[in-house]
């Protein structure tokens, strides 16, 4: 713009636009050449490579200056727009605010050819772009580099950009609520010494149930029937032995006290069930197979002189 001005007040302007040769004047050439030495003069080197194609003609190098630095995509057209209708004036400075939206007007104008006008589509797009966040743009940054995009394309690409993004919150809030490990109960301190917590037994924890009398696998030596029929038994001898002591005597013959069917070791006379409670109604003292049967020995002794009829119950 500032050239266009140089050139303006040198009445050298007319030569940056194309004409046919029978029409020039008789100073074209020299005004011609002039304009080629300035533009050669200010442009920058690295875009001496435009000019190349037209090294006696100004028009050629201005066209050719104007294609490559003039940007013509959607972007392009969409931020002049945004600078004409965003525009604020700052200060008491009328005039310079008023040249200053000229500037913009002029750089958008140069944007708008027959073949590209402005459109509705145009001055959508540039709301679209002054209303939304920031952090919204980098969706649409690619179709603003290209020309041509409509307001449509635009939404579409909004549209999708806000479905990503509530995809991604659901994500984030599911992960967020996942319940973290429970950490370990801290030992309570206020508790007296040797006091703890029973835990639930685990299966390691339980013993294989097992009766040495009977030599089974069906119940212990605690519920075994065989081990409490021989300690009945063995009292009843007792008491039978007792009473023969303090003179008790009969006509009739001596009982058989403890005659009963005893169990051989090894083998179980009775068939238990699993959850089937006792029937014994004596006291429930806890046994083992060594302890009854050195117990049953001691307490039944060497037999009485004479007396055949006491049973030790292993007949």
């Amino acid at each position: 713009m500032v050239v266009h001005q140089v050139l303006k007040k040198a009445k050298l302007k007319y030569v940056l636009t194309s004409m046919d040769s029978k029409l020039r004047p008789a100073t074209w050439e020299d005004d011609n050449e002039t304009v080629c030495t300035i533009i050669m003069q200010i442009v920058d080197p690295s875009n001496l490579r435009y000019l190349r194609e037209h090294p006696d003609d100004a028009a050629g190098m201005w066209n050719a200056l104007s294609r490559a630095h003039q940007d013509c995509s959607t972007g392009g057209r969409v931020y002049w727009i945004r600078k004409l209708v965003n525009a604020r004036m700052e200060g008491e400075d009328i005039n310079s605010h008023i040249e200053s939206l000229a500037k913009s007007h002029e750089r958008l104008n140069s944007l708008v050819t027959p073949e590209k006008p402005l459109t509705p589509d145009d001055v959508h797009i540039a709301a679209l772009t002054s209303s939304i966040p920031p952090d919204w743009i980098h969706c649409i940054s690619a179709l603003m580099n290209q020309e041509g995009v409509k307001a449509e394309t635009i939404v579409s690409c909004l549209k999708n950009e806000a479905i990503r993004r509530e995809s991604q919150g659901d994500i984030i809030s599911v992960s967020s609520t996942k319940t973290n490990p429970s950490k370990p109960k801290p030992p309570n301190h206020h508790s007296r010494p040797g006091q703890y917590s029973k835990a639930a037994p685990t299966e390691n924890d339980k013993k294989p149930r097992r009766c040495p009398l009977c030599n089974s696998d069906t119940h212990d030596l605690n519920r075994c029937r065989n081990t409490k029929q021989l300690i009945a038994d063995h009292k009843a001898a007792q008491q039978a032995r007792r009473e023969k002591e303090q003179g008790t005597t009969s006509s009739a013959p001596a009982a058989r006290a403890g005659r009963t069917s005893a169990a051989t070791l090894g083998q179980s006379s009775t068939s238990y069930d699993e959850d089937e409670q006792s029937d014994y109604s004596g006291s429930y003292t806890e046994v083992t197979a060594g302890n009854a049967v050195a117990s049953l020995s001691s307490t039944l002794g060497p037999k009485g002189s004479g007396d055949a009829n006491l049973d030790s119950g292993c007949s």
